[in-house]
């Protein structure tokens, strides 16, 4: 019986090839190199562009802190699916986060489409780690690719011209039913606003006002807490306002 002719036979010399070579490299002391790589995915029914996201591998859970690795997804991809690789990286335990500055500030924030590798991208869930060996090639298999949705507060404080009455301003990025806010200033007991609860429109700019202490109001970091519900869930957010 013949092995060695047709499909059959060419698999079989190809392996039998293969793992001479193996053999050899490992008589000879070949160095390969260690690389990481994978697929980026856009979610079905997203918005987004997966070539101009950027992958990046940290060293820690904190993705706050900066990248070990950072590279763009490999030219000739579509915008709901490319590849990329780490062509070098060093052994150790990684995690991987992918995702599209759509807004350009600099940072994973609402409006921006992110993935992690492991599961979709969440704030104290960094996903699965990727584990590197030296002279591995390791698949990270594809990274899914979805709108990353927080709620966000931005807000601002003021004195007046005399300085002694302060205000503040502030507003959400999404609908929220505001339960309450408790403000405090520099060397102070926190304060509640007992105008402040209630339903508050995203985007919209809402103020507490008229704060005074019988004279003049500090300055430097304030720091503003607001409680309340947000698309079912409950929220407890803590802003620093720096009032001059």
């Amino acid at each position: 019986m013949r092995v060695d002719s047709g499909v059959g036979g060419k698999r079989l010399r190809a392996t039998a090839f293969a793992v001479a070579l193996a053999g050899l490299c490992l008589l000879m002391g070949c160095q390969f190199p260690t690389t990481v790589y994978g697929r980026l995915a856009l979610k079905p029914g997203q918005d987004g562009d997966v070539r101009l996201a950027r992958v990046e591998l940290h060293d820690s859970v904190a993705w706050d802190s900066a990248a070990v690795y950072t590279i763009v997804p490999e030219s000739g991809g579509q915008f709901f699916r490319a590849s990329f690789e780490f062509p070098v990286v060093a052994p150790g335990r990684y995690y991987l986060l992918a995702w599209q500055d759509k807004d350009a500030d600099g940072k994973v924030s609402d409006g921006d489409i992110a993935g992690v590798y492991g599961g979709p991208y969440e704030p104290g869930l960094p996903g699965n780690p990727v584990m590197v060996y030296k002279g591995w090639t390791v698949d990270a298999g594809e990274i899914e690719m979805s709108r990353y949705s927080v709620l966000e507060v931005t807000a601002a404080g003021a004195r007046s011209q005399s300085g002694d009455t302060t205000g503040f301003t502030y507003a959400f990025n999404y609908d929220v039913t505001l339960n309450s806010l408790t403000i405090t200033f520099p060397g102070q007991p926190a304060m509640p606003d007992p105008s402040a609860p209630g339903p508050k429109v995203a985007d919209s700019t809402y103020r507490s006002e008229g704060w005074q202490m019988g004279g003049p109001m500090p300055t430097g970091l304030h720091q503003l807490e607001f409680r309340g519900v947000s698309r079912g869930v409950g929220f407890d957010i803590r802003v620093a306002v720096s009032v001059e």
